[in-house]
């Protein structure tokens, strides 16, 4: 199995990257940043970490929606998961969080 990060530039100029599973499901959305620089660097962070169970903020939503966020040593988060509708479903998206996060492929748009 093998997942790839999606790198892209939005409308407003900035960069964004998503981990996807092999079948094009997003697991984790990283937050905007200025500089295309910038998101590999933090896509080389999650790869370093994503295997570290410590590293997962698990939240609920005011909708009462489980979603999860990854973060650095020192909580800053670098992504977050879409919404769940259960614990079980949040639970493996971070299983596959584990298993993909660590691909070496990038795919740039």
């Amino acid at each position: 199995m093998s997942g790839s990060y999606e790198l892209h530039k939005d409308n407003e100029g900035a960069f964004n990257f998503s981990l996807k599973t092999e079948d094009g499901e997003t697991i984790l959305t990283s937050k905007p940043y200025y500089s295309k620089g910038s998101a590999i660097n933090d896509i080389a962070e999650m790869q370093h970490i994503c295997n570290y169970e410590n590293h997962y903020q698990r939240n609920v939503s005011a909708g009462n929606e489980h979603y999860f966020e990854l973060q650095t040593p020192k909580h800053r988060t670098i992504g977050t998961s879409p919404m769940f509708s259960s614990v079980e479903s949040m639970e493996n998206a971070i299983g596959m969080a584990k298993s993909f996060g660590t691909t070496k492929i990038i795919n740039t748009h």
